[in-house]
């Protein structure tokens, strides 16, 4: 029997892939990749990942991400830690989700699953609408 002890959600234009730390019943730790591609019928691919050698598949992904960088203009969703950081904090601080993907020239799904990601709930920050008048009064003479 495994237990999951954390999962992560990244949703992109054709798939979704979910992330889990999984501990398995022997009390090994090991990472679990579901990928959901939306065109293909609904196809899922499961993907175990002993943690021995996630190190290594970890660098080469990083590898291969610089090189197709370098070779193409293409506007990726990946948000760096510092900028996932700096979108908390505004966001915190009464920033909206709106005006945030303005300034990180992201989608507001995007930036709302970032912060989810990082277990912010996302609250509406509206002012709520009051239904007092003001009132003016004359000083007497």
């Amino acid at each position: 029997m495994k237990t999951i002890i954390e999962t992560k959600q990244l949703e992109f234009d054709k798939s979704t892939f979910l992330i889990d730390l999984v501990r398995h019943e022997n009390g090994s730790l090991y990472v679990e990749m579901l990928q959901n591609i939306f065109d293909s019928k609904e196809e899922k691919n499961l993907i175990k990942i002993n943690p021995t050698v996630l190190t290594d598949i970890i660098k080469v992904l990083q590898n291969y991400h610089a090189k197709i960088h370098n070779n193409t203009e293409v506007n990726h969703k990946h948000i760096t830690d510092t900028e996932q950081q700096k979108i908390q904090e505004r966001y915190l601080k009464g920033v909206s989700i709106k005006d945030l993907a303005m300034q990180f020239d992201q989608s507001e799904a995007l930036i709302e699953m970032v912060l989810r990601n990082n277990g912010i709930e996302i609250v509406e920050n509206k002012l709520p609408k009051t239904n007092h008048k003001k009132q003016f009064y004359r000083k007497e003479k």
